[in-house]
């Protein structure tokens, strides 16, 4: 690609349709040669991003890496309304990379979280230059992201807006300041009502954050619809379906958005050539533990690292291959939790077989369905919540994110527990974990949480996966409550046993619903029952 022994820095601006700049800046070398380029935008400022990113090695290599600030952000005037103005602006800076004279027309996209949902917002607008998009624990569907099974993600969201408006934007210094002291309370500052903190005037859209039937809000943040239709809006002309990395954490909140992101471009419908130009891989990661051996109270080993394996080297060599249209290392690669190694799979979701385990008395979950029919109650009140005990969280103050031992949660009366009798064999898992409780309630809106636990030998609980399901209830009448409880790969080791635990809150990480009494009906015609993806035959581990 020439001589890049010297670099080039650009301080500029990238004018958007309407006539806002937006601050980027540009890192090429001073070759006189066209580059491929590398765009990354975000709301955390271009420092950081060029520092994660290693700009200019990346530069070194041959890349033109431009770093955006996005509209309203650090030194990028504007308003910053969370996600929306990034499906026109990343278009457009897509079209300005391109156009420049020291690129050669092809553009890719890398960055996590809120900067891997700027590359699926740009590609919803089939930029004819964008090529590759390299996201890391995001979705092409916002609103996937900010709500779980019918309830708001406040713990992360709440957290998250304090976060930018205490730095980084053009608020007054009042705003900041107020910003600031509610995070230095938080989650506290909650239990007065969102309308009594600084989130409303932080983001103009919170209050529609509330709601999660805003069409006019979420439908144009929203991947999917675009990257699905071959022939775009329209008679507008369309670029092609990017090449994409998704690269996921089983314990990040984004997990099942970012497998949905993959599943998306390699359905049944999508052209065979866009389907083997995806590549999938998902660790043992937290959203602020991604690539790190540890993640809450576990250690999964040096193959968990980043440094050790390949991962940064196999996302370069898909950059380099995706951008020249070249073949790009396809196919899904997952760690599995417990036997703490990677598996390579050719698609997602694996064959697996699909195995109850079902809620029984005496605190049982039985191979076999019960014949004898209880039922089993508790009172959730949200002035007392369940505790958010690690899991798929964000949040600015422990306890962490991931595994964690859930002994203590299990001791409150409004949390049910139902487990396995020791495995003789190891059990592994692999997919989507689903639950089916039948369940009544005195409130005619309440939430069914669900978690998978790995019980230890020594007595740790060690939590896998879990969520959460809001439904609107007959006041009174059981119905079956479906969950999906999420997509993890999991090996239950030999005299280890399996354990779900279920209640109707996980405070803060999502908000609340009114106080009820609730009943979990099990056995009989009941069936409640988790559904695990079993990776292998199970005869040989039930006891």
């Amino acid at each position: 690609m020439g001589d890049t022994s010297r670099l080039t820095c650009l301080d500029t601006t990238v004018t958007m349709p309407d006539g806002i700049p937006l601050a980027t800046d540009v890192i090429v070398a001073d070759d006189g040669e066209p580059h491929p380029v590398l765009l990354m935008r975000t709301p955390y400022g271009r420092a950081s991003v060029r520092g994660n990113h290693d700009a200019i090695g990346m530069a070194r290599l041959g890349w033109a890496v431009v770093t955006q600030d996005v509209r309203g952000r650090w030194d990028s005037p504007g308003t910053f309304a969370p996600f929306r103005s990034e499906r026109l602006d990343g278009a457009a800076a897509v079209a300005w990379c391109a156009s420049q004279p020291w690129s050669n027309g092809a553009v890719a996209m890398a960055g996590g979280s809120y900067n891997g949902f700027t590359q699926w917002l740009a590609a919803a607008e089939r930029p004819a230059a964008l090529r590759v998009i390299v996201p890391a624990v995001a979705g092409p569907t916002v609103r996937d992201a900010v709500y779980e099974g019918g309830a708001l993600q406040l713990g992360v969201f709440s957290a998250w807006t304090l976060g930018i408006g205490a730095v980084g934007g053009s608020y007054d210094a009042e705003l900041v300041k107020a910003a600031i002291a509610d995070l230095d309370t938080w989650p506290g500052v909650l239990r007065s009502g969102v309308e009594n903190t600084t989130l409303p005037r932080i983001s103009a859209d919170w209050h529609r954050w509330l709601d999660p039937d805003d069409a006019e809000l979420w439908d144009p943040l929203d991947a999917a619809p675009a990257l699905r239709d071959e022939q775009g809006a329209g008679t507008r002309p369309v670029g092609p379906q990017p090449a994409g990395y998704h690269l996921a954490g089983w314990h990040d909140l984004f997990c099942d958005a970012t497998i949905g992101g993959y599943t998306l471009l390699t359905g049944p419908d999508v052209d065979e050539s866009v389907r083997r130009r995806q590549r999938l891989v998902v660790g043992p990661w937290s959203h602020a533990s991604l690539l790190r051996r540890t993640t809450g109270r576990l250690d999964f080993g040096v193959a968990a690292q980043g440094d050790f394996n390949g991962i940064a080297e196999e996302q370069l060599a898909f950059l380099t291959a995706g951008i020249a249209d070249r073949d790009v290392p396809a196919g899904v690669r997952v760690f599995v939790m417990g036997a703490n190694r990677w598996l390579d799979l050719p698609d997602w979701p694996p064959q697996t077989t699909p195995t109850p385990l079902f809620l029984a008395g005496d605190d049982a979950l039985a191979w076999e369905p019960p014949q004898e029919a209880g039922a089993d109650h508790y009172r959730h009140d949200p002035g007392d919540p369940v505790p958010t005990g690690g899991g798929r969280t964000l949040h600015p103050v422990p306890p962490e994110a991931g595994p964690l031992d859930q002994w203590d949660i299990e001791e409150r009366p409004d949390v049910l527990v139902y487990t396995t009798g020791p495995l003789e064999r190891d059990l592994t898992i692999i997919g989507q974990v689903r639950a089916h409780v039948a369940f009544a309630s005195t409130a005619d809106v309440a939430d069914v949480t669900v978690k998978l636990v790995d019980l230890h030998p020594d007595g740790r609980a060690m939590l896998v996966v879990d969520s959460i399901r809001r439904v609107r209830t007959a006041p009174g009448r059981p119905g079956e409550v479906e969950i999906e409880v999420g997509a993890t790969a999991m090996t239950f080791a030999a005299g280890h046993r399996i354990r779900v635990e279920i209640a109707s809150s996980n405070y803060p990480r999502f908000d609340l619903s009114p106080a009820a009494e609730q009943t979990v009906h099990r056995g009989g015609r009941a069936e409640s029952r988790i559904v695990l993806p079993v990776h292998h035959t199970v005869e040989a581990v039930r006891t």
